[in-house]
């Protein structure tokens, strides 16, 4: 065979690639194929979010209230949804006391809430919830109903659980409470369901109980429509306020020095010596002051 014939046989095979170049050309082919692959399967494997579903009873919240707050984008992916913040930004609305989130394949996302049960007013815009956390509503969803309490921060689990003692061991009773205050000096008062204050001082209100139940109830069980308040700030005694506004006669079983404080302000009771209680015939009776 001469030179030239085999010459041309050599030009007539195909090219072919170096190949230290075949690893790359093939791992770049694989890659194509998988991008390919993943923008044409996303949409099916990621979907886009087409609803949440709310679970939990409900009384003040409402569904609207949850989808606002969730604020998705319009074409939010199921798996791209950051379900930590999105817990939190249900979390933040006034009544909601727990939210769990979780995704549902293919298209939604799940909310299961608590809702918070208002125990009481706390102050004039705010409600402490039955598990004594204070929150703040819309002004227009605080029910007005529900008893008041209030108390320095750090004291609203110890107002709540007080009031709720009281309001079991005054039931029925005319000292029956619909609110109890703390003060920063650590003076307790309570408004009674005819509106009478009851002025409870320092220490454990809850030990005024008996008093109540028995002398004061005996005592004023006919004038309970004329009392503004009654002071029971005093170690055996308690002195009452009127509502006419004159100085109010004392109902003492003890002394004045045994008074546990001062009463102060406008319309503080009068010395004992306006009026004095006989325990014997349950009688006030004026006591001359001396010259």
């Amino acid at each position: 065979m001469s030179a030239t014939m085999l010459r041309r046989h050599h030009d007539d095979e195909p090219a072919t690639w170096p190949r230290y170049l075949r690893p790359g050309l093939m791992a770049a082919a694989l890659l194509t194929v998988l991008v390919i692959a993943v923008q044409t399967l996303a949409p099916l494997v990621n979907p886009p979010v087409e609803s949440i579903r709310i679970d939990g009873a409900m009384k003040r919240l409402k569904a609207a209230d949850i989808a606002l707050a969730a604020d998705l984008e319009p074409d939010q992916r199921l798996f791209d949804t950051d379900l930590v913040e999105l817990r939190a930004r249900v979390e933040a609305l006034p009544w909601v006391a727990q939210a769990q989130v979780s995704r549902v394949w293919p298209d939604k996302l799940a909310v299961k809430l608590v809702e918070r049960v208002p125990f009481a007013r706390w102050g004039d815009t705010q409600v402490i919830d039955r598990d004594s956390r204070v929150f703040t509503p819309a002004s227009d969803e605080i029910p007005q109903t529900l008893p008041q309490l209030s108390a320095p921060q750090g004291h609203e689990a110890e107002a709540a659980a007080v009031y709720e003692e009281l309001r079991l061991r005054l039931a029925d009773s005319a000292w029956s409470p619909m609110g109890l205050h703390l003060d920063a000096r650590g003076e307790w008062r309570m408004r009674s369901r005819l509106g009478i204050e009851l002025r409870l001082g320092q220490g454990d209100p809850r030990r005024h109980v008996a008093l109540l139940l028995g002398t004061v109830s005996d005592s004023l069980n006919t004038q309970l429509e004329k009392v503004a308040y009654v002071d029971l700030r005093y170690s055996n005694g308690f002195s009452v306020g009127w509502v006419s506004g004159r100085a109010c006669e004392a109902l003492l079983r003890a002394p004045a020095n045994a008074r546990e404080a001062e009463p102060s302000g406008p319309g503080s009771c009068a010395p004992p010596s306006s009026g004095q209680y006989n325990a014997a015939d349950g009688k006030s009776s004026a006591d001359k002051r001396s010259k």
